[in-house]
């Protein structure tokens, strides 16, 4: 009884000795504290379920992450999502490290101008035509997606695209590309020396008068004469915002209280009233009388460049 006794007390202060350490060694040993839990579940058999719900959480924070990063990445495009879906098709197979920096760049929703530029810029070393090409196509419809250029913006990134297909061999779209730069930003030379560049490219010399960025449509064509460019008077006029009036065989023209005159196969005319010479004369071809291009339009204070490639000439008014 008394040895029954005993134990029962020993057995009491075990007890209260552990209720006290059992606490503080969890808290102090942490890992210590997990092992020893992880080791009950291990007995109770519960660490299979434990080790799959682990990967499952692990698995949906990746996941939200990635779905985070993808809505950051859509709230910066400007551009619709087929052409995104093209860029990743290029991508397989442009190899020129620019290139691919340049479309990598339209799929992270940054300006398409610059990816542009970049491209641009590596033209004198970029001999694979077909890449060029190929980049070009998708940074021109990303371009014509992009609702955050404007007009000035957009014509710039319209002229380096169209020097990249230039320089591709894809002259028609080297054309329709730098036509639209013209028209948009009429004063850029460079511009138009490279659309004189692609008009020759095409094999197109017809003269080609482009006023204020607009092209002139002639139903007779201008020619060269004397070395001067011969037009029709009444499409340049009219183009210009100028009066035509005719009168047994003398054309006058006024603008903006300039007024012209001249006389049918003379090289005598007037500006205000003062007799200039011409070196080739007014004439008339098929009904309609063509006169010398630059004096006409110099004579109003016009600019002419001329673009001996294709036989070019824009003319821009003050």
């Amino acid at each position: 009884m008394r040895r029954g006794k005993r134990f029962l007390a020993l057995l009491t202060c075990l007890v209260l000795l552990l209720s006290f350490a059992l606490p503080a060694w969890a808290g102090a040993g942490g890992e210590k504290g997990k092992a020893w839990s992880y080791g009950l579940r291990i007995a109770a058999g519960q660490d299979n379920e434990d080790t799959q719900d682990t990967g499952d959480n692990q698995e949906g924070t990746g996941e939200k992450i990635r779905n985070e990063e993808h809505m950051k990445v859509q709230k910066g495009k400007s551009v619709a999502q087929d052409v995104y879906r093209g860029v990743e098709n290029a991508l397989l197979h442009v190899k020129n490290p620019v290139a691919r920096a340049a479309l990598t760049a339209i799929l992270e929703g940054k300006s398409v101008a610059e990816a542009v530029y970049e491209a641009k810029s590596q033209l004198d070393t970029w001999k694979d035509t077909d890449e060029i090409a190929a980049v070009a196509e998708e940074l021109e419809k990303a371009v014509a997606t992009d609702t955050s250029l404007d007009n000035l913006t957009q014509a710039q990134v319209k002229k380096h695209l169209g020097i990249m297909y230039l320089k591709a061999n894809k002259f028609k779209k080297a054309r329709a590309l730098l036509e639209e730069v013209v028209a948009a930003a009429s004063d850029d030379k460079e511009a138009y020396e490279q659309l004189d560049a692609a008009c020759a490219a095409e094999g197109d010399y017809q003269f080609k008068v482009f006023l204020k960025g607009k092209a002139l449509q002639f139903d007779v064509p201008p020619r060269i004469e004397g070395g001067r460019v011969l037009i029709p008077v009444r499409f340049l006029a009219q183009g210009m915002g100028a009066d035509v009036n005719y009168d047994n065989g003398t054309v006058t023209i006024t603008n903006k209280g300039i007024t012209i005159r001249l006389v049918i196969g003379s090289n005598q005319a007037q500006v205000d009233g003062v007799t200039v010479y011409l070196d080739v004369p007014a004439k008339v071809v098929d009904g309609r009388t063509l006169v010398p291009l630059r004096f006409v339009a110099e004579g109003f204070n016009a600019r002419v460049d001329y673009y001996g490639g294709s036989n070019l000439v824009a003319v821009q008014t003050t």
